[in-house]
């Protein structure tokens, strides 16, 4: 349904039921679909499109295909402001950057916390005005209580040497902004281990919280698995819910390693982290 411009009525017109109908009717259901956004109306993909019939829509992949471009919107008029989600946490939809979709950069939607507003050109274009968009940053900043008799700086990272019980540092996550969501996290780094003996190493996303005295928190979710094995480890820990970063909050990873003593060359080194944020941009 589109806006059609007002009539203009003077005193003693007789205003015929077409005309309500068109002037004020439609209009308010025109403003109804287009500023109070109610549920969002699905619409499926087809050869990589699809037709807007209001300002939010989730987007499905054709057949539930796992994943599936999104080319082209038709329907806009210019000004036309929408917002789209993903239908299903399980099937991606990428809209494709291009002629018709003037995004800067392809953007996946495979969440339904997910969303991105569109406007429209003359020509029918859709323009970004704003997403939500996963990115991966990577921290390497340690903080050290003691430097030189626990954990340790080195051009690799992070190194506890061998003979070393329960022992803690810190990677502030100190690229954050007001409004980030922290999704998971990876932290990579080696084990060396001798003669039959196990090491063992931690890690957990802390939340440092504005209060007096000033409390922490462990976010939920936020813990590896235990690191045990002799070798190089790559591990994922994702939160239960999603972090939102607001004020008056700090967050960083709290790493915790202990060696054994049974050779010199035992060791844990941790280069650093990545984590995974979504960031309205």
């Amino acid at each position: 349904m589109a806006w059609t411009a007002p009539q203009t009525w003077s005193d003693g017109d007789t205003i015929p039921e077409g005309d309500l109908n068109t002037y004020i009717r439609d209009n308010q259901l025109f403003l109804k679909e287009n500023i109070l956004l109610e549920e969002a109306d699905e619409l499926t993909i087809a050869a990589g499109s699809v037709t807007i019939a209001k300002s939010y829509h989730s987007i499905d992949t054709q057949d539930d295909d796992p994943t599936d471009d999104l080319d082209t919107i038709a329907g806009g008029t210019e000004g036309r402001i929408i917002y789209l989600k993903a239908n299903h946490t399980d099937r991606t939809v990428v809209l494709k950057n291009g002629a018709s979709l003037i995004l800067g950069a392809d953007i996946s939607l495979d969440d339904t916390d997910k969303h991105i507003a569109l406007i429209c050109d003359a020509a029918g274009n859709w323009h970004l005005l704003f997403s939500d968009r996963d990115l991966t940053f990577t921290v390497n900043a340690f903080q050290y209580p003691a430097p030189g008799t626990d954990w340790t700086p080195d051009i690799t990272g992070a190194t506890l040497a061998a003979n070393m019980a329960a022992k803690k540092c810190w990677l502030p996550l100190n690229f954050l902004k007001i409004g980030d969501q922290i999704v998971s996290y990876k932290i990579v780094g080696d084990i060396h281990e001798e003669g039959g003996d196990t090491c063992t190493f931690d890690c957990k996303l802390v939340r440092v919280n504005k209060a007096d005295a000033l409390t922490t928190t462990d976010v939920a979710g936020g813990g590896i698995v235990q690191v045990t094995a002799d070798g190089n480890f790559d591990s994922l820990a994702t939160l239960t819910a999603l972090e939102p970063v607001i004020t008056d909050k700090q967050y960083l990873l709290e790493l915790l390693g202990t060696t054994s003593n049974v050779s010199a060359n035992e060791f844990i080194k941790v280069i650093g982290a990545e984590v995974l944020v979504r960031r309205l941009v």
